[in-house]
């Protein structure tokens, strides 16, 4: 299961590692104490959850691009 992570956009608060509904309320409620006249904001982080992890579909991609290349220089030589 992927757990997630929210960044403050105003300060440096960062939510611990929760599921996804709880990262997003302690962030609100941060704002509501802490920046009472902002609308939340921020960056969010993805952990796990995908088998692999990291970017599992980023090899697979590269290597499709590479053939590419490969299949457009050979098409070009003829």
């Amino acid at each position: 299961m992927a757990t997630f992570r929210n960044a403050c956009g105003e300060c440096g608060y960062t939510t611990p590692w929760l599921a996804e509904s709880e990262a997003e309320r302690r962030l609100v409620d941060h704002y509501a104490r802490r920046h009472p006249h902002l609308p939340p904001g921020g960056a969010q982080q993805i952990k796990g959850g995908g088998g692999g992890g990291g970017c599992g579909g980023c090899g697979a991609l590269a290597l499709g691009l590479i053939v590419l290349v490969i299949i457009i220089g050979l098409a070009g030589q003829k």
